[in-house]
């Protein structure tokens, strides 16, 4: 997956693509301790949930695989065909740095290793959100108060996540809506063809 972000994301030269910010991104203000979330917390709770749903539940793993499969098929096209990039964001946040941050520090750091490009949609929205709906799936299954707290966990980690991507000038407020879009949309689609993931079922599992 990183290979082919990488790839896409060589696609265009830095400085060019799409600016998406019309509504309203300019006025969000660089928060670097957003990073938390971005970076602290988005990985880990991906890592998780694919190890719990992929090796401890195969059977509800399917779900979850095939969603991120094809939600990966889907951004790619898009990045391909409609490059959007925060290149004059990250080249303003650049010449004006704040010093003694480790977590402005770590964005920098991401802005000089990482493309511009890959934006629209955001998978760390996207990402995110499947994985909160996963969980959210799962509740709804067999709802135990601990896959109630894991769920609400995961919500909350979701909804920091989409937010953070904002405060640390990664994405524009459009890249968001369409990756929690594509997120839920793929999600439905799949889980409901899942027969491990019909509503109806109620399972001793906890």
């Amino acid at each position: 997956m990183l290979i082919l972000y990488t790839w896409t994301g060589s696609l265009y030269p830095e400085g060019t693509g799409y600016r998406l910010d019309f509504l309203g991104e300019n006025f969000i203000p660089f928060v670097p301790e957003m990073a938390i979330f971005y970076i602290f917390l988005f990985f880990p709770m991906l890592i998780l949930t694919l190890i719990y749903f992929g090796f401890l539940d195969e059977e509800k793993g399917y779900g979850l695989g095939w969603s991120i499969v094809i939600m990966n098929a889907i951004a790619t096209i898009i990045y391909i065909i409609f490059p959007v990039s925060t290149y004059w964001w990250r080249q303003e946040l650049l010449a004006n740095k704040i010093e003694g941050n480790f977590f402005a520090d770590l964005m920098y750091f991401y802005y000089t290793h990482e493309t511009s490009f890959n934006c629209l949609p955001s998978m760390h929205a996207g990402m995110s959100t499947i994985c909160f709906f996963t969980w959210y799936q799962y509740y709804k299954i067999n709802p135990t108060f601990k896959r109630k707290i894991i769920a609400i966990i995961a919500l909350i980690i979701a909804v920091g996540v989409v937010l953070s991507t904002l405060f640390v000038k990664q994405h524009y407020i459009i890249d968001e809506i369409a990756g929690v879009a594509l997120a839920f949309a793929v999600g439905m689609f799949v889980f409901r063809r899942s027969s491990g993931w019909n509503p109806s079922e109620i399972t001793n599992q906890t």
